[in-house]
């Protein structure tokens, strides 16, 4: 029973904008803050990843931001824009770890430049901050108000779309129709109708 109510709860909260969220979660509502997490993880994991860090220091990463996300919530100045507090935010988040990574290796391994390799695990191949601050920030930007608009259509639309789009593995429209419960020939008209369901969605935020 407690667990029905909880899911409800999520239900609820993923229904709302970040600033309901916001507001939510200064009440304490758990619901809201795991609702607002899960919104954002994908995001805040991306940023490490593309800048070809490691899944372990990844997850640190993301432990870090929610921490630093719970701590300012109270003063976040722009609740609607939190996507790109939280891009600011990973990116130096990133670059700190790195810095103290190789700031460790450098003092465990004395022979570093001097030809001898060494393993940071990616940090010493960290891309040049200002791309991710500018050119991939629009493109993050961009692909979370698209993963949340996909996430806010209606439970068919959003599993139609996720695997038409977003399966790691191509799924063949046989293999989609059976999942769907749906005949193969309504797949094309029904992810037309979705797509534009979609495009409402985003229409002035892209």
């Amino acid at each position: 029973m407690a667990d029905r109510v909880e899911m409800e709860r999520l239900d609820d909260f993923a229904g709302r904008d970040d600033r309901e969220l916001i507001a939510a979660c200064l009440d304490e509502e758990q619901a809201a803050w795991e609702t607002l997490i899960v919104r954002y993880q994908r995001l805040i994991y991306s940023i490490p990843l593309k800048m070809r860090l490691s899944p372990d220091d990844a997850a640190d990463i993301f432990q870090s931001v929610c921490l630093k996300l719970y701590e300012k919530l109270s003063t976040l100045r722009d609740q609607e824009k939190i996507a790109s507090w939280l891009i600011t935010t990973t990116t130096r988040e990133c670059w700190r770890l790195a810095a103290r990574r190789k700031k460790e290796t450098s003092i465990e391994n004395p022979a570093r430049g001097t030809g001898e390799e060494d393993n940071l695990g990616g940090l010493d191949r960290v891309p040049d901050e200002g791309l991710l601050a500018d050119e991939q920030r629009e493109v993050l930007e961009r692909q979370q108000i698209v993963r949340q608009s996909v996430d806010s259509l209606p439970e068919r639309c959003r599993n139609l779309i996720t695997m038409l789009f977003y399966q790691k593995d191509e799924l063949s429209y046989a293999d989609i129709a059976r999942r769907m419960d749906m005949p193969v020939a309504s797949i094309g008209p029904t992810r037309a109708r979705c797509l534009e369901k979609l495009k409402k969605l985003m229409e002035g935020k892209i």
